[in-house]
Formats: structure tokens, C-alpha cells, sequence
């Protein structure tokens, strides 16, 4: 299986879905709306209609599917634009903005890397409210604190040992002995004779670290891998916790190896060269074979940003969640929608406010119930699912690991035994039914919404 975490074209997502996305309100009348046009951060676009955002992002529909978009996914002027046009939209017009609305785009333009839209909109804030200096000049000391802080993490070498051909270590830079089982030790050599391959088509700059069940083959420079090396052990210990695993044993037929690049070229280079995939619409991937149990992943990080390194670490900790459910009880492959929702849920545990997984399935979620636009199509499936479909995955699988976590456990077992989605969740969930699951899935997200307080974004605010 290769499952795939990227933005594709718009034309190229498009499904001929089972609903019509109507704009009419839950209580009735119709919601103001406008089209925009969005560039992502990976180089996708899409045109369509917003029928909702809020502070972490919006939703569009275009060709009659929802996408919902983090504001930190589009590229700064985009969602700059998007997000200007909405607040227009709401007061009446570029006349009728406020300080306070011109202070909050340009603190979305700093939380987007673009100073100089944020010194514009600061600029037109203060004419506008002069008391509004102290929270402008508190925006410009947290946005230049962060950068500081940036050039620090990059300025940490890391610890980890640069391994020669052949060579093994531990994070901590002493020699490790292969495993005991001889199968183990047989598969661990055939992943070092598989790396130094890679490093012999694609170059010798791409080094090996190891540590305690990842072999990670990169060219990034010696100060990022650090990152690199906790970022893989924090997801697998995550997994671990979830399903009771003990962390210092391997689920892997040896170690889990990650082929991590810092440019496109050299990442579709691999896909093709090694797995037979393109990659061109991809920045990250994991390779299951259900037969022998084999996974390895690859992943490329875009830019250098704060907001590129945050999109790498959660998609890494995404395909590196795959990885872990693949070699889980069994290698049998489970249902996509399954699989894609628990990698999301994982991100988001381990990365927190880095990564933009929860904010974007909640947002979504409120959509689909507050249109009542259907969801049993993908719940009974078992095939690949588009990315746009991911958030809602998300929703579903945090949903049933909220009911019970011991009867998530269980559920996942069964599928990893073989039995699909109806059997699995009657059995983990005393009787569920697809319908029974959807229905307490709206309840659920129902609930989530009337509990969080203020109103509703996109409606119009006292005049500031």
C-alpha cells in the first residue's frame, strides 16, 4: 500500500461525490458567501465557494466537494487575500474595517512569514485605534522572539553518530549488536545493503542514522537530525501507548527505514527509482507489503521555513504512524479511512499546536453536520480515500477512541485480523452499526460545537 499525504490539483481531487453542498443555514435564510482562489504551501490551487472559517482556517467547496485549508497551509498572500475579502465580506466592505480588523490580518500576515504585510495592516490599525500600539508592538516582540528561536534549533548540532556503510549505532553513538533472531539480523543487513544503494544512485551525501527502531537515510544538514531522530521515536512511542506496546521492543521486522530528502527532485528520484511511483503530487509516502510485512518511508521537506518544518514533522509522524499499524498484531492492511484518521489523530497528540490536523477536522466536522452532508459512503469503505477526506477520518476515529479507548484498541485488533469495518465495530463496540456510529458521530461533533463558547466566526462583531 502506499499511502499518500499531499495537496494534488484541484481538478485532480474532484470526486463525484453523493451530495450537493446547499448554503442555506441550519436555522434557515442563506449565508452570504464569496469564491476565492488558494495556493498551498505544496503547490496545489483550488477555486471555490467559502461557506465557513474561523481563526485556524476555512472551508471551500468546489465541483460540489468540501476542502478545508489551515490558514498556515496557504502560501502568506493567498490566504491573506482569502482572509481579507471575508472580513469585507462580514462588515460591508474595505470602508467599513476596523482597527481590530486590520490588526488581525496583520498578525495572520507575521503568523505567515509576511512582515511586510503585517507592518501594512499594523500601520492602518494604529491610524485607526491608537490604543491598539501596545498589541501591535507585542505581535512584532513574539513574531521577532520566534525567529530567535528558529536560529537557535538550527544552531544545535545534533548528537547523533553519521554512520559509514556497513557500520551500526545507537542514538548515543555506541555500537549496537544486531538482533538475536537470525531472521532479524538477516533483514537488518538487507536494509543496510537497500541504504547504501540509495546513497550510491542518489549520492553520498545522504548519511544513516539509527536509533532505537528507525534507520533514517538523509541529506539534511547535521544540525537537523536531531529533529529528525525524535521526531520518529516520539511517534512510535505514541502508538506504543496507545495499544499497550512496550517501546523498547521492535514491532518491525528489524528497524523501520526512512528515507528523508530535503529536495523534490531527489524524493521523486527514489519513489521512482525504488517503489515504481512517480511522487510528483506527494511530499511523503509509506511502502506496506502486506505479504512479507516489509514498510519503509519517504518523505521530502519543501523549504525552510518555521511553517515548512512544522508540515514536515507532521507529515513524517503521519507515514511514520502508517509504518507502526502496518507491522501492528498482524501485516494485514486495514481499511484506508481507518488508517489515514489514526496517522492524523497521532500528529496532532504528538505535535500539538505544530500541526493543524485537529483544527482542520474540527472545522470540517461542524460543516458536515450543520448541512448534514453524508458520511456512510466512507464509513463502509474500505479503499483509498482522497486528502481532502482525511479531516473527517480524523473526526471519526478521535471520536470512537474518545468513547473507549481499550474498545478502540480491540476494534483495531479486528480489523487487523481480518474482519471488516461492520464486524469489527459490533464486536469492540457492544453491537455499533455504521449508522449507529454516524449518528453518535453528529451527536458528538453537536456537542463539541455547543460547548465552545463565543459566535460563530464569519458573523459580523460590534464596530472596532
Amino acid at each position: 500500500m502506499i499511502s499518500l499525504l499531499s495537496l494534488r490539483a484541484a481538478r485532480g481531487l474532484a470526486l463525484a461525490m453523493s451530495f450537493s453542498c446547499g448554503l442555506a443555514l441550519a436555522g434557515g435564510g442563506e449565508q452570504k458567501t464569496i469564491s476565492v482562489t488558494v495556493e498551498t504551501r505544496t503547490g496545489g490551487s483550488l477555486t471555490g465557494l467559502v461557506v465557513d472559517h474561523n481563526d485556524h482556517g476555512l472551508v471551500i467547496v468546489s465541483e460540489r466537494v468540501p476542502y478545508v485549508f489551515a490558514w498556515r497551509e496557504l502560501v502568506g498572500g493567498s490566504a491573506y487575500q482569502a482572509k481579507k475579502q471575508l472580513l469585507e465580506l462580514g462588515k460591508g466592505g474595505a470602508s467599513k474595517l476596523g482597527g481590530l480588523d486590520h490588526f488581525e490580518l496583520g498578525r495572520l500576515a507575521l503568523d505567515l512569514d509576511r512582515a511586510d504585510i503585517a507592518a501594512a495592516e499594523f500601520r492602518m490599525a494604529t491610524d485607526r485605534k491608537g490604543s491598539l500600539r501596545k498589541r501591535v508592538d507585542a505581535a512584532w516582540k513574539k513574531y521577532n522572539a520566534s525567529i530567535q528561536a528558529r536560529r537557535a534549533v538550527k544552531d544545535h548540532a545534533s548528537g547523533a553518530k553519521l554512520l559509514s556503510s556497513g557500520e551500526t549505532a545507537n542514538q548515543d553513538g555506541t555500537l549496537a549488536a544486531l538482533p538475536d533472531d537470525d531472521v532479524r539480523a538477516k533483514v537488518y543487513q538487507s536494509y543496510l545493503t537497500f541504504g547504501e544503494k540509495v546513497r550510491e544512485t542518489l549520492g553520498k551525501d545522504i548519511q544513516l542514522l539509527e536509533t532505537d527502531h528507525f534507520l533514517i537515510w538523509t541529506d539534511w544538514r547535521k544540525p537537523d537530525h536531531a529533529e529528525l531522530i525524535e521526531l520518529c521515536e516520539a511517534m512510535y512511542r505514541s502508538v506504543c501507548d496507545q495499544f499497550g506496546l512496550d517501546v523498547t521492543g521492535s514491532i518491525f521486522l528489524s528497524k523501520c527505514p526512512v528515507f528523508s530528502f530535503q529536495k523534490k527532485a531527489r524524493f521523486q528520484q527514489f519513489a521512482q527509482k525504488f517503489d515504481g511511483y512517480g511522487g510528483k503530487d506527494s511530499v511523503g509516502y509509506t511502502r506496506s507489503i502486506e505479504k512479507n510485512g516489509h514498510v519503509h518511508v519517504a518523505i521530502v521537506r519543501q523549504g525552510d521555513s518555521a511553517l515548512d518544518r512544522d508540515r514536515f514533522a507532521c507529515t513524517l509522524v503521519h507515514e511514520g504512524t502508517h509504518a507502526v499499524i502496518h507491522r501492528l498484531f498482524s501485516s494485514t492492511l486495514i481499511p484506508h479511512w481507518v488508517n489515514e484518521g489514526y496517522a492524523e489523530l497521532v500528529s496532532q497528540r504528538v505535535l500539538g499546536d505544530r500541526c493543524v490536523a485537529l483544527g482542520n477536522a474540527e472545522l470540517l466536522a461542524r460543516d458536515y453536520v450543520r448541512y448534514d452532508w453524508p458520511i456512510r459512503g466512507l464509513l463502509g469503505s474500505s479503499g483509498p480515500i482522497e486528502v481532502h477526506q482525511y479531516p473527517t477520518a480524523h473526526s471519526v476515529v478521535a471520536h470512537l477512541e474518545g468513547l473507549d479507548a481499550m474498545k478502540f484498541r480491540v476494534f483495531v485488533g479486528g480489523l487487523k485480523a481480518g474482519n471488516d469495518i461492520p464486524t469489527a465495530l459490533g464486536l469492540a463496540y457492544d453491537g455499533m452499526t455504521l449508522a449507529g456510529l454516524e449518528d453518535g458521530w453528529r451527536a458528538w461533533v453537536r456537542g463539541r460545537e455547543a460547548g465552545r463558547s463565543g459566535p460563530r466566526s464569519g458573523g459580523k462583531t460590534a464596530d472596532n
